[in-house]
């Protein structure tokens, strides 16, 4: 069982966590995901407290933001056993957020249905406006160049979009998902041909 204060708990959490962040991974993206994902759980039938605590949950133990605990999920399960949550809810809590990042599973299928509505919401945070917005702020804290047309294997946030931020519509496992990213994937596209454009000065 997950009780409501530990949704509501792990808001002020993730709220304090994450704070001061200007890379796109922030408290808003942890909320925006996590807004994202129950709306997905609603539509899908997927059971809507593991996926809302997962969502909330699913950065804290990110290997960019605290590699000591990336391996174990240390944070998260901390948070599960201050909170009492079942070993059920926590394994299936757990499960969801391993199953989340893009370079450690692709596009393999998740695992189970609120696996796959987390997963869903967290990729599209990172298409559509939002999408664009949060890859240059990564790309800026991070000191990557926004393009170089002279070499395709460089580690620019134009290259970004090639090598994962136009995968991720396809990636879509639920049937949610894939209605959201239609809209923000269409969207992405559009910039990238304007960006170009105008980096070429043709328009």
């Amino acid at each position: 069982m997950i009780g409501r204060h530990a949704i509501e708990d792990a808001r002020v959490y993730v709220s304090g966590f994450f704070a001061g962040d200007a890379s796109g991974h922030d408290a808003w993206h942890t909320m925006r995901v996590h807004n994202l994902a129950v709306r997905l759980a609603r539509e899908e039938g997927a059971h809507e407290d593991v996926v809302a605590l997962a969502a909330l949950l699913h950065d804290v133990d990110d290997s960019k933001l605290s590699p000591n605990t990336a391996d174990d999920l240390g944070n998260a399960c901390a948070f599960m056993r201050q909170h009492e949550v079942t070993d059920d809810d926590t394994q299936a809590v757990l499960s969801a957020i391993r199953e989340v990042s893009f370079s450690k599973n692709g596009g393999a299928a998740p695992s189970s249905l609120e696996s796959a509505c987390v997963r869903d919401a967290d990729r599209l945070d990172a298409i559509g406006a939002i999408g664009v917005a949060r890859a240059f702020a990564y790309g800026g804290s991070h000191g990557r160049m926004l393009h170089d047309p002279t070499n395709a294997d460089a580690a620019t946030t134009i290259q970004h979009f090639y090598d994962k931020l136009l995968l991720l519509e396809d990636m879509m496992a639920t049937d949610a998902g894939r209605r959201v990213a239609q809209r923000r994937d269409a969207y992405l596209r559009g910039f990238l041909e304007e960006f170009l454009a105008e980096w070429d000065g043709e328009r």
